[in-house]
Parts: structure tokens; C-alpha cells; sequence
């Protein structure tokens, strides 16, 4: 039998995911005059719908019955895939957008000690060694948050790594279940954080509400589409660095764009964070061989 599209093209289709979704700075810096809750609404409430479009392209409308067959592990994964894609735009609103996705670049670090936690899965000297230069890492980072007098930011997006990798956990809990309308629960999840935290306060300018249309309804559904797709077919430790792309460049457009530098610490704080995942990652590629 010959190899599907998503089989041949798998890598690929992680790799432009991670491109797309590295522009997430470059978007929220964009916005004119729409306050971070505001952004969090509008985002999930273009991402929400598109969602529910595509499970009814490819499961003919059968949301209900694909939302009970997931069972509640499905429900905690919508949920925290809600609070990560919120305290993802507070955390890059409140830093700087090096120094949230540096600390963001932790999740798989994260990822392999809730796996120890919740599904009893080992973890590796190797995986140790590399939390603890990660841990240093994002300790700088917070250290240069309190330099800089937003430690909060750096705080938010450690929180948000503990969420998104959380969600990676349900999914692997549930890994014999169709887990894509977990997706959708989670951009309704968002949609109700960002109106709360906004006090129902909605206005947008029609600058604003496109970008709303263009990040939401347009990208971070295809990088969730894409990723979903081809991370089926890739193993674990090539998929982590893979997503490297994002918190490599997305600081880049940011500088490029904004001329939004990130200080010596943050630089050298993220070095050690993304160094930690890449080596962690590579060596485990290379065992396998």
C-alpha cells in the first residue's frame, strides 16, 4: 500500500505549522488598540468557528457524538488548550515576546515530567539534566523580568507552558479516541476568558478585528489542522524539534518589525532553554538509528 499524503509529506507539514504559528508575536504587536482580553476573544472567536467547520467537512456534523466518545478526558484537554491560548497573548502582552516564547520553549521538558506524574512514564537522566539547564534558563529570564519590571509576563508564560503541556498529556491519555474537537472546546473555553476578562467590553476597529480574523480564523487553525495531520507519523523527539522554528523566529519578526530587542539576559537565558531541548531531542533521534 502506498504511502498516504500526510505519511510522505509528515515532516514537512510539522515544519510549516511551526513557521505559521512563529508569527504569533508579529500578530499581537500588530493590533492598534484592542486591550490583551480583548485580543484573547476576538482570536478564539475566529478560531472557534473555524474549527467546527472543518469537524463538519470531515466528520459530516457529528459533534455531539465525537465530543462524547472522547469522554472527559477530551473535556480537560479543551480546557486547558483554552487557558494555554489565553495566557498565551497575557504572557506575550506582558513581556517581551523573546522572553515569553523562550520560556514557552520549555513544554517538552514540562511535558516529560507530568508524564511521570500522570501516565508513570520514566524519565532519563538525560531528560533530568536537560530540565535543570532549562530551569536556569527561564530563571534568568524571570530575573530579567524583574530587571526590567515585567516578571509577570515571564511568570504567565510558564503557566502556559504548564497548561499547553498538560493538554499534550490528555491527548496522550486519550491517544485511542478522536481528540480534534478537543480544539474546538478550547476556543469556546477562550472565547468565555477573553469576554470575562474583559469586563463584556467588545470594540474593535476594523483593523483590529481582521487581524483577529486573519491569526485566528485563518492561521492557528491551519497550524492546528497541519500539526494534527503530520504529527501522526513522526515520533515525539523529532516533533519537539521541529517546533523549535517558532520560538527561534518568532522573536526575529518581532525585532524586525517592531525593532523589539531582547536584553543579553533573555538571550542567554533562551540559548540555554532551547539548547536544553534540541540536545534532549537529537541525542534521542540518534539513539534510535
Amino acid at each position: 500500500m502506498s504511502p498516504s499524503f500526510a505519511q510522505r509529506f509528515a515532516v514537512p507539514l510539522i515544519a510549516v505549522s511551526s513557521l505559521l504559528v512563529s508569527v504569533n508575536g508579529f500578530m499581537l504587536r500588530s493590533f492598534e488598540t484592542t486591550n490583551e482580553w480583548q485580543i484573547v476573544y476576538g482570536r478564539n472567536l475566529c478560531f472557534f468557528p473555524t474549527m467546527l467547520l472543518l469537524l463538519w467537512l470531515t466528520h459530516r456534523g457529528r459533534f455531539v457524538a465525537l465530543v462524547r466518545q472522547m469522554g472527559w478526558i477530551g473535556i480537560g484537554a479543551g480546557l486547558c488548550l483554552g487557558l494555554a491560548n489565553t495566557t498565551v497573548v497575557l504572557a506575550m502582552s506582558y513581556t517581551t515576546i523573546a522572553n515569553a516564547l523562550f520560556t514557552l520553549s520549555a513544554c517538552p521538558l514540562i511535558t516529560a515530567i507530568l508524564a511521570r506524574i500522570f501516565l508513570k512514564e520514566s524519565v532519563s537522566r538525560l531528560t533530568l539534566i536537560a530540565i535543570v539547564i532549562a530551569m536556569i534558563g527561564i530563571g534568568i529570564m524571570v530575573l530579567d523580568g524583574l530587571d526590567t519590571g515585567s516578571p509577570k509576563g515571564n511568570l504567565v508564560a510558564l503557566l502556559c507552558a504548564i497548561f499547553f503541556s498538560l493538554f499534550v498529556i490528555c491527548l496522550r491519555k486519550g491517544k485511542n479516541r478522536n481528540m480534534l474537537p478537543a480544539s474546538a472546546i478550547g476556543g469556546i473555553v477562550g472565547v468565555f476568558l477573553g469576554l470575562f476578562g474583559a469586563q463584556f467590553e467588545y470594540k474593535l476597529s476594523l483593523h483590529d478585528f481582521s487581524i483577529c480574523i486573519i491569526w485566528g480564523g485563518i492561521i492557528v487553525s491551519t497550524v492546528h489542522y497541519l500539526f494534527v495531520l503530520g504529527s501522526r507519523y513522526v515520533q515525539g523527539a523529532e516533533i519537539m524539534l521541529i517546533t523549535l522554528i517558532e520560538f527561534t523566529l518568532g522573536p526575529i519578526w518581532v525585532w524586525l518589525a517592531f525593532d523589539e530587542q531582547p536584553t543579553f539576559k533573555a538571550l542567554l537565558g533562551g540559548s540555554l532553554v532551547l539548547s536544553a531541548v534540541a540536545g534532549r531531542s537529537i541525542f534521542l533521534i540518534v539513539k534510535r538509528q
